[in-house]
């Protein structure tokens, strides 16, 4: 019998990459295999930035996750210290460690864990140094990526889960919605496994969990404008920054959690960021007394969506970090448009890539 302790699933040390790189760790490099009796689910994620003896950040731009040999799909984890999306546990300001899912759990929505069958690793990039943001590339000091979960052996999961429950009831209290996701439970089991919440086999509807990072591509219009991170409109450098969603009844996206790191460019320079929400269905969250006091205030000094590096507000030398603020309440874009919204104060633009927004939640597919 197991005894279902949180263990190391992956560890990957890397090392100078160029600009514009990417390094494929095997399953095998990292110890990530599993055997062939074995199942395993990621909770949570642990990044050591590339820093210089002289405590500049370089450029781990994205840090994606491999699940029998596929990518994760709407995992996309920033590595520069600055904005780091997954820092290192034990120094994450008052423990508010982000994680995939629950473990363990027979709730559809809140069990989002990533779930594989033979092997795990993670693939990382270094920025283009044309186009990066801040810092430039390449890295050329050492940085390392850990996943950590459980792994269960096939004859213990119905013990462990027993049945996955079906229909689940998606409530967002904040505009009194339900949303059922209807299909037979699943009975968990070896074969069944990746059919579940995280799994890549799973049928419709899918739930897969949500994190994603997005800079600024265009400063913004001095004028106190609505921002749209929308990769269709230029708004964004890559598909997997884009924030912008025109959703039908068959999509949804549950938005647990909003950051915004507003000094991109320089840690402590002036920015002149004012505000950062969402704009759903036409109305902003949160709401204020007035649309242009709408959202949450945002400036350099009183951030309330602050994440990543605490630096100037913690020592450099001894680097606490602060996880993606979650929100008060849940919100989700269903059937209507929805997007992450930043705006300036007036006096001068959000330089180009000096802002970077980072989105935590659960999204939902209802189509085949």
């Amino acid at each position: 019998m197991e005894h279902y302790e949180l263990r190391l699933l992956a560890d990957y040390v890397g090392g100078a990459l160029a600009a514009n790189t990417w390094v494929r760790p095997t399953p095998l490099a990292v110890g990530g295999e599993l055997e062939t009796d074995e199942r395993g689910e990621v909770v949570y994620a642990e990044i050591f930035s590339p820093v210089t003896l002289l405590g500049a950040d370089e450029a781990l731009k994205k840090v994606v996750i491999v699940a029998d040999g596929q990518e994760v799909p709407y995992v996309h984890l920033s590595g520069i210290r600055r904005n780091v999306m997954a820092p290192p546990k034990d120094r994450i300001w008052a423990g508010r460690l982000y994680s995939f899912g629950t473990p363990g759990s027979s709730n559809p929505l809140l069990n989002t864990t990533i779930k594989y069958k033979q092997n795990i690793t993670v693939n990382c990039l270094c920025g283009a140094a044309a186009v990066a943001p801040a810092p430039a590339s390449p890295i050329t000091v050492a940085y390392r990526v850990r996943l950590w979960g459980y792994v269960y052996k096939t004859s213990e999961l119905p013990n462990v889960f027993g049945t996955m429950g079906f229909p689940a009831y998606v409530t967002e209290r904040t505009r009194n919605r339900t949303l059922v996701l209807s299909k037979s439970p699943i009975v968990v089991n070896g074969d069944s496994w990746l059919t579940l919440p995280g799994g890549k086999d799973q049928s419709i509807p899918k739930l897969n969990t949500f994190i994603r990072y997005a800079y600024n591509l265009v400063a913004t219009d001095i004028q106190q404008g609505d921002y749209q991170f929308r990769f269709g409109t230029g708004g964004v450098l890559e598909e997997d920054e884009n924030m912008y969603w025109e959703f039908d009844d068959k999509d949804a996206l549950i938005i647990e959690g909003l950051g915004v790191k507003a000094d991109m460019l320089g840690v402590g320079a002036p920015i002149s960021l004012a505000r950062t929400g969402l704009r759903i269905d036409g109305d902003y969250h949160p709401k204020g007394p007035t649309t242009r006091t709408s959202m949450f205030p945002t400036t350099l000094g009183i951030n309330e969506l602050n994440y990543g590096h605490l630096a100037p507000y913690a020592p450099v030398a001894h680097p606490y970090f602060a996880a993606i603020p979650k929100l008060a309440k849940t919100l989700m874009i269903w059937n209507e448009i929805g997007m992450v919204i930043i705006r300036d104060d007036g006096t001068a633009a959000v330089a180009i890539n000096d802002a970077c927004v980072a989105l935590t939640g659960t999204r939902i597919e209802l189509r085949g």
